[in-house]
């Protein structure tokens, strides 16, 4: 009777473990909106501060995230991003993430009529992190150029983006709700908040002195330039990435204020559960036999 007794207890047990483990890995939310999310990814062009770790974790971190919430992503190469810029029908259901931070050449020339300009223009959303938007051309050589004042085309010729290095942003109200993991963080290439107040945006932090905003959304024609964590090593890349998941989850899909959370150690509950199931069978083995 004892062993009985013993044995239902530790079945019960085993219940709940294998329930934790489900739950670990279940989701409710999902998306409504229609938008189609792209993410620029590609080897043959470097990078300026993001690593190829920063870039490997966003490239990897985004869409499996984004696919619990029933979002899909397409990773796309220079030239793909190219064919999907040169739909501008399209441009308002578009969002696009660099998870490097240099444009390619396929759609950046540092010229006013640039694809990626007339993209935005059209309604494009376009997500940047890392270095400043748009300070360089990338090649498939490997190579970045730099041409003067080119960074500014984008936004008429106005110099929004301030070199202002380590420079703490934290949440404003409205960032609080569509970032709610973002405290505070530092950053190196933030927007001039009067100047992009001069702009249809929004402002998703500050600084104490409220002269600089970050992350922020400016429109520029029909579309957007998101900036997320301007900065290279001063914020680490699941922080990044989990930021842009949230934006792009309460902003762009009007999930209501989802939190990220960060990457849960799934391999350790998957062997915790495994060994509580082996130790189960073998005590129930072992009584059997008694």
């Amino acid at each position: 009777m004892g062993n009985m007794c013993l044995q239902s207890r530790l079945y019960k047990i085993f219940m709940i473990l294998m329930l934790v483990a489900f739950l670990s890995r279940a989701h409710v939310c999902r998306a409504e909106t229609s938008k189609n999310v792209y993410i620029y990814y590609d080897s043959s062009y470097r990078n300026s501060w993001l690593s190829v770790a920063d870039s490997d974790t966003i490239v990897k971190f985004v869409p499996e995230t984004l696919a619990k919430y029933g979002i899909s992503c397409e990773i796309v190469d220079a030239k793909r991003l190219a064919e999907i810029i040169s739909n501008l029908q399209e441009a308002p259901n578009t969002v696009i993430l660099m998870a490097q931070d240099v444009a390619p050449d396929t759609v950046w020339t540092g010229a006013r009529d640039s694809p990626i300009q007339l993209w935005i223009e059209a309604g494009g959303t376009l997500i940047w992190t890392g270095d400043w938007e748009f300070y360089y051309i990338g090649f498939s050589n490997y190579t970045n150029i730099h041409q003067p004042y080119i960074e500014n085309i984008v936004f008429g010729m106005i110099t929004v983006t301030a070199f202002a290095d380590n420079t703490e942003v934290k949440p404003t109200e409205l960032g609080r709700k569509i970032m709610p993991s973002f405290e505070s963080y530092r950053t190196d290439r933030p927007a001039y908040a009067s100047i992009a107040e001069t702009f249809e945006c929004e402002i998703y932090g500050l600084s104490d002195d409220g002269v600089y905003a970050e992350p922020v959304l400016i429109k520029v024609g029909k579309g957007a330039v998101v900036k997320i964590c301007m900065t290279g090593g001063r914020v680490d890349s699941t922080t990044r990435s989990i930021l842009i998941c949230e934006f792009i989850l309460n902003k762009i899909f009007d999930m209501g204020g989802v939190k990220v959370e960060k990457p849960f150690p799934t391999i350790p509950v998957i062997v915790g559960v495994a060994i509580a199931v082996a130790v189960v069978v073998l005590i129930v083995y072992f009584m059997r036999r008694r």
